[in-house]
């Protein structure tokens, strides 16, 4: 089976360096333009399955990407929805300093692992993970499903669970991220072997003249 993942294009949020979070913020301008690219690239390409977060940047990317690829019709879940980021939701790094400056600190000293009023915790994140993992692994044992699958989603989600996928060791911290609008393609059987086929690819934005700002 493979896995085609796609984080949603870029925000307003996004640009200005918010923990966007499951705040329900909008594609900006430029994000359009991405996510019109990347249906352009998958113009007419067919899945078994379609699964997006139901947070709106994620919706609205999945509505773009739709008009262009075959069916079926996008299935909306939370258990892809962005990580909560608590009392630090729809800040920039220089809010969190002047309202929570320890909270900075521990961004600053281990990202990954800071104590967060509020927030979803690593914990959850990859038992929500697992979750969607396990769904797949369901629909896979149906034989049903010979076509990729698409999957729209977030930047920390889609890490997390190509940590999962691959069985990378979590406690290593974060060996990659992922660009808005970007295509990652996993392949595996979820019972054997499985592989990183294509990561973080924004191929279809450089065509256009388009800048990815990490």
């Amino acid at each position: 089976m493979e896995l085609w993942l796609v984080r949603h294009g870029t925000t307003r949020a996004n640009m200005e360096g918010r923990f966007q979070g499951t705040l329900p913020i909008p594609l900006g301008p430029e994000g359009r333009k991405e996510v019109l690219c990347l249906a352009e690239r998958l113009n007419e390409q067919s899945f078994s399955a379609f699964f997006c977060s139901s947070v709106l940047r994620a919706r609205q990317t999945a509505k773009l990407l739709g008009k262009r690829v075959q069916d079926p019709s996008p299935l909306f879940t939370p258990l892809l929805q962005e990580y909560h980021w608590g009392i630090i939701q729809g800040l920039t790094r220089r809010e969190i300093g002047e309202r929570y400056p320890a909270i900075l600190e521990q961004l600053q000293q281990d990202f990954q692992r800071a104590e967060i009023p509020g927030a979803e915790g690593i914990k959850r994140l990859f038992w929500r993970a697992g979750r969607f993992y396990r769904l797949l692994a369901s629909l896979e044992r149906t034989g049903r499903y010979n076509l990729p699958i698409l999957i729209v989603s977030h930047g920390r989600f889609l890490q997390a669970f190509v940590q999962y996928f691959l069985a990378y060791d979590r406690r290593q911290g974060w060996p990659f991220s992922v660009s808005p609008a970007s295509l990652t393609i996993l392949e595996g059987d979820f019972h054997g072997s499985r592989r990183l086929k294509l990561f973080n690819d924004t191929c279809h934005l450089r065509r256009e003249g388009l800048v990815i700002k990490n």
